[in-house]
């Protein structure tokens, strides 16, 4: 997958970040024209899913503690219950490869990315294009944190060319659930997700960290 600049939604804030590590779906090693509705589902550390799929890519580790699901849903109805796999198409998706899209070509797409107890799922990027090298106007494009939106965009453009790509703030988009919904044109594909885990901290973590930061408080307060 080749790497692609072109900004469309950053979410900004400040948190403290523990134990992160995350898994980019290129969909390169889905395999078939199918894609599995467990594609990505629990990457270890060999870059190994839980189906048995080989070569995920680890940029910043693996994602043993998160379980993922994708499907074609129910966009047309608002019910966004699944309808079929999702599939995979190589080129002309602006300028990605092997792209994830749904079928029929009025529907939508729903990924859904669950965190174990102990830890959050926390969303970086995804990359979208236009196929056939054309611009598309998408009708639909939602991220959902533990089922309220945190971003809606509808009648988005979306490039031939050089494809968009929507960036989140890793600290900020995290839950125990994660989803991404995307409906109305087979015409517009996604690649190049990044997601990634995190370690629930411990009441006790929390409590020294909170410690820790009142006396560097009342330390400067004295000088």
């Amino acid at each position: 997958m080749r790497t692609i600049h072109t900004l469309s939604a950053v979410l900004c804030a400040g948190f403290l970040s523990v134990s992160a590590y995350a898994t980019v779906l290129t969909f390169d090693n889905a395999g078939s024209s199918t894609i599995p509705f467990d594609y990505g589902d629990r990457v270890n550390a060999s870059g190994v899913d839980s189906g048995g799929r080989t070569g995920f890519n680890l940029t910043f580790g693996e994602t043993p503690n998160v379980q993922v699901e994708m499907y074609t849903a129910d966009y047309q109805n608002g019910s966004w219950a699944q309808l079929d796999n999702l599939f995979v198409w190589g080129t002309q998706y602006a300028d990605l490869t092997d792209v994830a899209y749904h079928s029929p070509s009025n529907q939508g797409a729903r990924f859904i990315f669950t965190a174990d107890a102990t830890h959050y799922v926390r969303l970086h990027s995804f990359q979208m294009g236009g196929w056939p090298l054309s611009n598309r106007t998408l009708p639909f494009l939602q991220v959902l944190v533990d089922g309220s939106p945190v971003f809606t965009q509808t009648n988005v453009a979306i490039s031939g060319t050089t494809a968009n790509t929507f960036s989140f703030d890793p600290s900020v988009v995290k839950g125990s659930v994660i989803e991404i919904r995307f409906g109305g044109d087979w015409n517009v594909g996604i690649d190049n997700i990044g997601f990634s885990q995190e370690l629930i901290p411990e009441p006790a973590s929390l409590l020294a960290l909170g410690a820790g930061l009142a006396g560097l408080a009342l330390r400067r307060r004295k000088r």
